[in-house]
């Protein structure tokens, strides 16, 4: 990893995404988080862009790379050394807006920065240079949101753009996030009665974050349809559990001869304990079929 992040790196393509009439606007424009090539991925107005989808139970680091652009109709003619920080003041005015996801700054150990300094050589056609950051996912708590937000603080010649000179890297948390145990039946009819057709048992399942108040878990029938489970979060405590089958899914089971005749339903939500148990049922050509999957901590 070290010998990747130090030798030599070609930057990636961008594009100015400033008017600059001249002037040279130093500024933050995408990263390898963003699902659009050379997408901006800097400011509030680009956050989204600026998220970590990590897998569940991601056990490697990521490294993740971003760009800072000197826009300009030119080129610079001197070398322009960029200098940015991790901006503890950025995070104070989000989450001083009680309507945005409270995130905390990335606790040290579960980032490293190699630099926080590099430079936009003069005649650099390109007019960037690239930076990195290493994750450390399982470092991180799933039921917990974060941040780390960059800003340029340093460019000198340059104007530091007002909307684009911080990138807001962030992850969103849930309290019901993490690793659970899980079970699951299917029976060959209409309810959960007689013998049972299929199952497992003590398998592993993540409560993967969608937002603070929504997850997505598999379910153990057939092509795996996750389930979303919603929820109200009053001061910590969690109330009015719903469920339903991502449409995706359910479209993908539709298109191979599997019909969900009876949407999902909450059987056992229980936070306190880690307990959550959800039905349905669906209609095949070999007949009907009833699942319920459980979920423990």
């Amino acid at each position: 990893m070290t010998l990747s992040l130090f030798s030599c790196l070609k930057d990636k393509p961008n594009v100015d995404f400033a008017s600059t009439n001249g002037t040279y606007i130093a500024e933050i424009t995408t990263s390898n988080t963003s699902p659009t090539p050379n997408e901006p991925a800097s400011g509030l107005a680009y956050i989204a862009d600026a998220n970590l989808a990590w897998p569940s139970g991601d056990t490697v680091a990521d490294t993740v790379w971003f760009t800072v652009n000197i826009a300009s109709d030119y080129p610079p003619t001197k070398d322009i050394p960029i200098t940015l920080t991790v901006d503890q003041t950025a995070l104070s005015n989000y989450i001083s807006n009680p309507s945005n996801v409270q995130f905390q700054l990335f606790p040290d150990s579960t980032i490293t920065i190699p630099t926080l300094t590099g430079t936009v050589k003069a005649g650099n056609q390109n007019r960037l240079d690239t930076f990195y950051v290493i994750f450390y996912p399982w470092k991180v708590s799933p039921s917990a949101s974060y941040m780390l937000p960059l800003t340029i603080t340093q460019a000198p010649g340059c104007t530091i753009s007002g909307n684009l000179g911080t990138i807001y890297f962030n992850v969103v948390g849930n309290p019901i996030a993490g690793n659970y145990v899980w079970n699951w039946t299917r029976w060959n009819n209409t309810d959960s009665t007689g013998a049972t057709s299929g199952g497992g048992s003590n398998l592993s399942a993540t409560f993967i974050p969608i937002s603070p108040t929504e997850i997505s878990v598999n379910s153990g029938y057939y092509i795996q349809p996750r389930y979303q489970v919603s929820f109200t979060n009053t001061g910590g405590v969690l109330s009015d559990f719903t469920v339903v089958l991502n449409p995706a899914d359910v479209a993908t089971m539709a298109g191979n001869g599997v019909t969900v005749t009876t949407s999902p339903v909450v059987i056992v939500a229980d936070p306190v304990n880690g307990n959550y148990e959800f039905f349905y049922q669906v209609l095949t050509g070999g007949g009907p079929r009833t699942v319920i999957d459980r979920y423990n901590q």
